[in-house]
């Protein structure tokens, strides 16, 4: 008896990647409200050496004597897992990543290759982008990938800090998905252009164009200036900059505006938002509101609340 394969005819791409999306921000959220979850896999960087880790570690080591099975097995597994880690500097792969997969596919887009032609009929249907829109979503989400491996390079200083690897695994996952992402909506425009890239016109702007772009712009410019101020400051220091008056984390604010901002840009005919892009922002937004949670309140056990108590994490005035 022979099992039957799989109908690679049905296979959307475009599906599978808003659902990967969406249940990663659903796995985050999961890991995030079990605090024995939150404290081993989600905190990295200083706030997973100062008092979130340690204590968790000393309460382990006091009760776990009290400890029954199968308790006792499900907790030496979960610390066996939270050890696997690499250094936090390694967040510089994600970039690299981001590039290099962009530069890959604006070659598979530019030459209509047989391995993009096989993914864009393996998309699905749900709306489609202009060819304008296919290569200015893909330049700016290259650019966004370049500028953030400059300032990895530029501004990153040495740490022993450490994350997890699902973490990093995760990182490398979504960035790779994200340049497809911000095109697999113009999988039908591809399949029907002889040379897709020789397609584009230079017209006048739409509405979604000038919405976009300049969010994306302005987003870009904010977050750079927020990373640049922070690499300059003295390791563990309270953010005094106006824009951090208000945020402790404006820069991940920043980084979601320029997710919704592509969102916009690549937004198919009659539609709001382009839905894959979305749901990335959805991921964006859900992993960076846990780490600006989890940042404030290291800020508040370290520096007191009288002078970060005030502050929002991420969105002023919501969150």
């Amino acid at each position: 008896m022979t099992l039957p394969l799989p109908d690679l005819a049905s296979f959307d791409l475009r599906q599978l990647l808003q659902i990967a999306f969406v249940s990663a921000a659903v796995t985050i959220l999961f890991l995030s409200s079990l605090p024995p979850l939150r404290t081993r896999f989600l905190t990295y960087g200083s706030r997973a050496t100062s008092h979130d880790v340690k204590p968790r570690i000393a309460a382990d080591e006091n009760t776990r004597q009290d400890v029954r099975p199968p308790w006792e097995f499900v907790i030496q597994f979960l610390d066996y897992l939270a050890k696997l880690q690499v250094p936090h500097g390694w967040f510089l792969h994600f970039y690299v990543v981001s590039v290099a997969c962009s530069v890959f596919w604006g070659f598979q887009i530019v030459f209509k290759t047989p391995l993009l032609v096989k993914l864009c009929d393996s998309a699905g249907w749900g709306g489609t982008m202009s060819l304008d829109q296919i290569a200015l979503t893909w330049s700016l989400m290259a650019a966004q990938g370049v500028r953030r491996l400059m300032e990895s390079t530029t501004l990153g200083k040495a740490s022993a800090s450490k994350m997890w690897i699902v973490h990093w695994m995760l990182g490398i996952a979504f960035y790779a998905a994200m340049s497809i992402a911000v095109w697999i909506d113009g999988a039908d425009t591809i399949l029907h252009s002889h040379s897709p890239f020789r397609g584009i016109t230079f017209s006048a702007p739409s509405i979604r164009t000038m919405l976009g772009v300049p969010l994306f712009l302005l987003a870009s410019g904010i977050q750079h200036d927020c990373h640049a101020y922070l690499a300059s400051l003295p390791k563990y220091t309270v953010p005094n900059h106006p824009i951090f008056h208000t945020a402790v984390c404006p820069h991940y604010t920043a980084e979601c505006v320029i997710y919704l901002s592509l969102a916009i840009i690549g937004s198919p005919e009659g539609a709001w938002v382009n839905r894959t892009v979305f749901t990335a922002l959805v991921f964006v937004a859900t992993n960076l509101a846990v780490t600006a949670s989890t940042t404030k309140e290291w800020y508040v056990q370290k520096f007191g609340k009288e002078k970060v108590g005030h502050r929002w994490r991420m969105i002023p005035f919501v969150f």
